[in-house]
């Protein structure tokens, strides 16, 4: 098999486009193939830390801001300029860093600019239509436009998803003409049932400020219940762990094997429902409390459909109520079956090399 020379590159809005890529980057590895990363922020500390061996390159940040009052999307929208302008900015640095480093394929998880002419690209999107918030539908064909205009430069758009499980719902159909399933995408990998050392595991990541309004919430709450749980907080910057109290343990941020080793451990998960988290706890078939970042309407409506199908609980922050909520997710099913154990991937990275 010949060795190709590929980059993947994830966007860094938090840390979900990387852990979705790590499958991509471990099996591209396990192909032969040579690997760079690039990216910025948290994404690309993670990154270095779960693959050091790999060269890597860092791009220009959107520097997306997220306000407590506006809808997620709505300062998004506002912020329009500046991420265009990011967007060129990385086209740049892409084409500077393909350059000198001739590659055979280009992955790009979300990052618009991050395509070169001559040299085959990939884009990986789950997202293909994009849900606007209450009072902004107004804006909903202009968007998806531009995102379709977007996706459809490059040679291939990836979708993190399996026709038959369909965890995104809506977001990803119908289909562009350049987009192909590759299934389920998550850094963890299947593993024996464990004994159960906590009863609820917290991974909680997301923007700020809400990220820390939410823990303050949840450590509030926790006080009042006699609940053995971890709150794993997802900051790379910082380290340790230090016991809150008698029943509540607090991490900073984990690498996938010591995270997936908590989650195993747990009885039940709370989270947010991003994308690559949903698929995670997926892939570990976990009952789990899903409660949407306010305003971001991707996590809503994810939130929603799976606890319109039974599979998950879901609450909103400003009505989140912790013991509800762990009387109530007995009720569902969780999430059942294989998930991430299928050949779409293989088959896409074969394509894409071919």
């Amino acid at each position: 098999m010949k060795t190709n020379r590929i980059l993947v590159a994830p966007l860094d809005w938090g840390l979900g486009h990387a852990t979705r890529c790590m499958p991509v980057i471990q099996l591209l590895l396990k192909n032969g193939h040579e690997v760079h990363v690039a990216s910025g922020g948290g994404a690309l500390r993670l990154l270095q830390l779960e693959f050091p061996q790999l060269k890597s390159f860092t791009l220009p940040s959107y520097g997306a801001r997220y306000g407590r009052h506006l809808p997620f999307m709505a300062t998004i929208f506002l912020q329009m300029p500046k991420f265009l302008w990011a967007i060129h900015r990385e086209h740049r640095a892409i084409k500077k860093i393909a350059k000198e480093n001739p590659y055979d394929l280009i992955i790009s998880d979300n990052r618009y600019g991050c395509r070169v002419p001559h040299v085959k690209s990939v884009f990986i999107c789950h997202q293909l239509h994009i849900i606007m918030p209450k009072g902004w539908g107004w804006l909903q064909a202009v968007v998806n436009y531009f995102n379709h205009k977007w996706i459809l430069k490059f040679d291939r758009c990836w979708v993190p998803d399996d026709p038959f499980v369909n965890l995104s719902g809506k977001l990803s159909f119908p289909a562009l003409p350049n987009s192909r399933w590759v299934g389920v995408l998550s850094r963890f990998v299947k593993a024996r049932p464990v004994g159960k050392e906590f009863q609820l595991a917290i991974v909680l990541s997301g923007p700020e400020p809400q990220r820390t309004v939410f823990e303050k919430k949840i450590i509030h709450q926790l006080t009042g219940l006699n609940i053995k749980s971890i709150l794993v907080r997802g900051k790379l910057d910082e380290g340790g762990a230090n016991n809150v109290s008698e029943n509540l343990k607090v991490v900073d941020g984990l690498l996938a094997s010591g995270l997936q080793d908590i989650i195993g451990k747990s009885e039940w998960v709370l989270c947010r429902p991003g994308y690559s988290s949903v698929m995670d706890m997926a892939r570990l078939n976990k009952k789990v409390v899903l409660v949407p970042t306010p305003g971001q309407t991707e996590q809503e409506y994810i939130g929603s459909m799976l606890m319109q199908k039974g599979v998950a609980l879901c609450q909103r922050q400003k009505d989140f109520d912790l013991e509800v909520a762990l009387r109530e997710i007995k009720h569902c099913t969780g999430f059942v079956g294989p998930f991430g154990e299928t050949n779409l991937l293989a088959e896409a990275i074969e394509e894409a090399l071919g």
